[in-house]
């Protein structure tokens, strides 16, 4: 039977005073997630879908890192914002327009040359879509109710939705930053849901901040508490491995969801959407115990059941150990 490593009451709260947003770098962010998704690729059991995966993200490396009237053409306008708002980059606080499909062009432009016959049927068909079509879908992806898109459209509507949402996001998350926003449980720039927590050495070893998979912000949150639903009752910690296991599991006998921890202080290698994807095998265990995720994986989206890691043992499950956390 599991047991878990750590009682989240007995984890000290931290009062010193911390960086409560930190904005995105979209070019970085897009880079070194690619770099992570190539390291990952062959262990994963799924080294098509990384490469895939992988040719995707560096593509939105290469859009973000537009600059000029190549950017002006492809982002737009500065949207208007009201600052005011609480995450003020909702979809519902202001006209973000469309200027997102010439993001989308610019993906597809870049992947067509690269991907499988299949493949470039789907992107075809998405170059051609009306846009009226798509805009009905971006909706509906934003409003979390991604059954309405197809799957095979929904893993590039959403990267041209990310690579737009976090060129504009910088500046907003920047004056949050400045202005000590207090932490919220979905992303104070545009209220979408967390990949992940990413344990930190920088700003602070052992700061957790949660990473919006949308617009790449990051903001804090404390760790004695659940990223859902803020109770800080019942809540737990679980490693495959070890105690100071570098990914971890928080689970929420509350509201029986969980959110996966990367400790970057520990490994610094680690990148959340890519190495959120290649340990699936954490979450089935999970899920058998009655949890379910309160997070979002931009790289799965384009898949209505996760996919099944090969070469997996079949007695590899999620074994805590007891130890400190820190």
């Amino acid at each position: 039977m599991s047991t878990a490593i750590l009682d989240a009451e007995k984890i000290p709260t931290q009062s010193l005073e911390i960086k409560t947003v930190i904005p995105a770098d979209p070019k970085a962010v897009y880079q070194f997630r690619a770099q992570r998704l190539a390291e990952l690729a062959e262990e994963s059991g799924l080294a098509e879908y990384f490469g895939l995966l992988e040719q995707l993200v560096g593509a939105q490396q290469k859009v973000a890192a537009l600059y000029g009237e190549a950017a002006k053409s492809c982002f737009g306008p500065k949207p208007k914002l009201d600052l005011s708002q609480s995450q003020p980059m909702a979809q519902q606080h202001f006209e973000w327009g469309n200027y997102w499909q010439s993001v989308l062009l610019e993906l597809i432009s870049e992947l067509m040359p690269k991907v499988s016959t299949d493949l470039h049927v789907v992107l075809k068909e998405l170059a051609k879509a009306e846009a009226d079509v798509l805009q009905g879908y971006a909706k509906s992806m934003l409003s979390g109710r991604f059954a309405e898109v197809p799957a095979q459209y929904s893993l590039f509507i959403w990267a041209a939705l990310s690579v737009y949402w976090s060129h504009w996001a910088v500046e907003v998350a920047q004056g949050l930053a400045d202005a000590a926003q207090a932490h919220k449980r979905l992303c104070p720039v545009c209220g979408s849901h967390p990949v992940g927590s990413v344990i930190k050495e920088v700003p602070r070893t052992g700061l957790r901040y949660l990473h919006c998979s949308l617009c790449e912000t990051e903001w804090h949150e404390v760790r004695a508490e659940c990223t859902s639903c803020g109770e800080s009752k019942g809540v737990f910690l679980w490693a495959e491995t070890e105690t100071k296991a570098a990914i971890r599991v928080e689970s929420c006998d509350t509201c029986k969801g969980y959110t996966k921890m990367f400790f970057t202080d520990i490994n610094p290698r680690l990148e959340v959407a890519a190495d959120d994807l290649a340990t699936l095998v954490m979450d089935s265990h999970l899920v058998e115990q009655g949890y379910s995720a309160t997070t979002v994986n931009p790289l799965l989206l384009a898949h209505e059941q996760e996919p099944q890691l090969e070469n997996e043992p079949q007695e590899s499950v999620v074994q805590p150990k007891v130890g400190n956390i820190h």
